[in-house]
């Protein structure tokens, strides 16, 4: 059974607070993902499951709003399938957490345990021009629809001109038709023909020529191969010195998993592929690879000198520029979600003073050899 690319999850670390003076880094932990995903134009953020079940799921989320302050609105409760819509408008999300989880100064909101899926979305659609409220707008999907297949992951095959709109990290929502009220992420917008994008895991239902859907940008809480509880934009609070003052220097820790129950990724790789748009003058992020797997390293505090390498890391490596992962070289298969398997990285972004506000996105890339 080949390694596809949604096999291949970049998850979060037990200490991610987004904040000076305070541990981070440590062991693998499942229930965090990272993202870099904005919100065009600026609007509220809107909640859905994909299960009628979910309605004591609590769900809270903070980030900065047209005019670059922070915004930590009170935890809303789910209502199911039902979309419950956000007061607070967001020109960039920077943490969500639902029901169990912590991260980035977000505390466990409490409600109920999840048991589908959960998006938090933007309320203005990408595909069509609606709000996600605006139940009687879709578009259609095409046949061609597909769960994984030898070296193929999971596709969605969308109206024709659609994929043209599209971008890795939207999510899709269907809404009726064959298999609705499904959720999930695109992965991958070219290379599996027009108009098809591949998504983050097996559909329960697989579309066909029937399905209606929209497409939004948002986060998206998978329940599946294990319960993604919080989601946060790396750096997203890191601030450079005054003009006058001196460079700074801050640190996170990711982890790259293989989630292929009996396939190692041989050969792998690992790279900050591009950061987009192009990041200010003099400003870096650059990656290291921890010498072993699952390690449970951490630091205090997260800003460091620049020649501060973590304890059991490699030496930093300017990117866009691939990084061997250490000997034996594989990301190893495992039961999904794979803790015996889990490849640290940790980032450097070093902010020279003066810096300017940036907002932007970063792609960590994996890569390496197959059956």
């Amino acid at each position: 059974m080949s390694v596809t690319p949604n096999n291949v999850v970049v998850y979060g670390s037990a200490n991610m607070p987004e904040a000076d003076g305070v541990t981070v880094g440590g062991a693998v932990d499942f229930t965090k993902r990272v993202a870099f995903y904005d919100i065009s134009p600026a609007g509220t953020m809107d909640w859905v499951s994909s299960s009628a079940s979910d309605t004591a799921v609590k769900a809270q989320v903070t980030g900065r709003d047209s005019t670059g302050v922070i915004q930590t609105p009170a935890a809303v409760t789910l209502n199911g399938q039902t979309v419950v819509t956000g007061s607070q408008t967001f020109e960039r999300i920077g943490a969500v957490v639902i029901t169990g989880g912590a991260i980035a100064g977000l505390t466990n909101p409490g409600g109920t345990a999840a048991v589908g899926d959960v998006a938090c979305m933007a309320h203005t659609c990408v595909l069509p021009a609606s709000s996600v409220t605006t139940d009687t707008t879709y578009h259609t999907a095409q046949t061609g629809s597909a769960n994984t297949s030898g070296t193929t992951p999971p596709l969605f095959k969308l109206q024709s001109g659609d994929g043209a709109s599209v971008s890795p990290g939207m999510l899709i929502w269907t809404r009726g038709g064959t298999g609705p009220n499904q959720l999930r992420m695109i992965i991958a917008t070219s290379g599996y023909g027009t108009d098809t994008v591949a998504i983050n895991r097996d559909w329960g239902t697989v579309p066909d020529n029937t399905t209606t859907y929209k497409i939004v940008q948002g986060l998206l809480f998978e329940i599946s191969p294990n319960a993604v509880l919080a989601v946060t934009r790396l750096f997203w609070t890191a601030a450079a010195d005054v003009p006058t003052g001196s460079a700074r220097y801050f640190f996170e820790k990711v982890f790259a998993v293989n989630n292929n129950t009996a396939t190692a990724l041989t050969g792998a790789q690992i790279e900050i592929a591009s950061e987009t748009p192009t990041l200010p003058t003099g400003a870096l992020l650059d990656a290291a690879l921890c010498t072993a797997l699952n390690d449970t390293n951490t630091i205090n505090p997260r800003q460091q000198i620049s020649s501060f390498v973590p304890t059991g890391c490699g030496s930093f490596v300017t990117q866009p520029a691939f990084i061997n992962v250490p000997s034996p070289g594989n990301l190893p298969s495992g039961a999904a979600p794979n803790s015996a398997g889990a490849q640290g990285i940790w980032l450097r972004l070093t902010l020279p003073a003066g810096t300017a506000a940036y907002k932007g996105s970063a792609d960590i890339r994996v890569q390496g050899a197959t059956t």
